[in-house]
This record gives C-alpha cells, sequence and structure tokens, in this order.
C-alpha cells in the first residue's frame, strides 16, 4: 500500500475510487444491511450496540450526530437516552442507507427528533464545537482517511463531549 491506495476489504485500491466502491456495496444491501448482520454475527450486533450505547455517557437533551447510522440502529437506542428535548443527527455517505433508517425512525415514532443527512465523515458540515456527542459503531474502517475524520470529530464535538 502506498499514498495513493488504501484497502478496501481484502484488496488494495485507489483512495479516490474507495467511496464510490463502498457507496455500490451499501446501496445494494441497504434493506437487507441489519438482518445481513444478525446472519453473520448470530445477533451479537444487537448485543454489542445496547451494550455501547448503554455505556456512552449520552443523557437527556444531548445533541447527538451518529455516524454511518445509516439503518438507524444506533439511533433508535439512542431516543431513551436523550429524552424528548435531545436530538440525533443520523449521519451516512450513502442515500439508499439514510432512506431505510428514516422509515425505521419515522415508524418507531420518532418523527421530529432526529434528522437524516448525507454526508462524508471526512467533512462534516456543522459549526465548530456543535455537536455534544458522537457515535459510529462500525464506520471508520468504510473511510478513507480515517485521521481526517477524527479530526472532523474533533473539531465539531463541544468541549467536554463524548
Amino acid at each position: 500500500m502506498n499514498d495513493k491506495t488504501t484497502h478496501f476489504g481484502f484488496k488494495e485500491v485507489e483512495k479516490d475510487a474507495k467511496e464510490g466502491l463502498v457507496g455500490q456495496v451499501f446501496t445494494s444491501v441497504a434493506s437487507k444491511y441489519d438482518l445481513m448482520n444478525d446472519m453473520m454475527s448470530g445477533g451479537v450486533h444487537r448485543l454489542w450496540k445496547r451494550h455501547f450505547v448503554g455505556t456512552s455517557g449520552i443523557h437527556e437533551g444531548n445533541l447527538v450526530l451518529d455516524l454511518a447510522g445509516g439503518t438507524g440502529d444506533i439511533a433508535k437506542l439512542l431516543m431513551p437516552q436523550i429524552g424528548e428535548s435531545g436530538k440525533v443527527i443520523i449521519g451516512d455517505i450513502n442515500q439508499a442507507m439514510l432512506d431505510v433508517g428514516q422509515d425505521r425512525m419515522i415508524d418507531a415514532g420518532f418523527h421530529g427528533r432526529f434528522e437524516c443527512i448525507q454526508m462524508n465523515a471526512e467533512q462534516l458540515p456543522f459549526e465548530d464545537n456543535s455537536i455534544d456527542a458522537i457515535t459510529m459503531a462500525f464506520g471508520l474502517r468504510n473511510v478513507t482517511d480515517k485521521q481526517q475524520a477524527l479530526n472532523e470529530m474533533n473539531r465539531v464535538l463541544k468541549l467536554g463531549g463524548k
């Protein structure tokens, strides 16, 4: 691997190509993504996500950015913790995943307490120090420039944020 390539699964690809390749994969599996994870993990991913949210330190009234949050599974689990006064922004680079998440959140009765925004974790569309907490369950592996994404998360996270 050199400075012009990155990992995509078990192969090396040009950095400029990775975002499109990741997009193709997630567009093709969006409607069955959680079922696919159930089958591959034997449902263990659901236990891990509940533990993740339960130990996150996120509390009532927080504005939470859930990156790579596509299907809304983490956002849905966060809703009892943030209460009626909190809000979750589900950010994902893939619109098909966000469409699934938006439908699920509306079906669960969370209309008005969340927002779905297509975004790249490497260029977050938020002001500095504007977000109380950021979650990213499994998505960092799909980011091309991981350090840039971490820098962006640090930039938008409020002082003392989670």
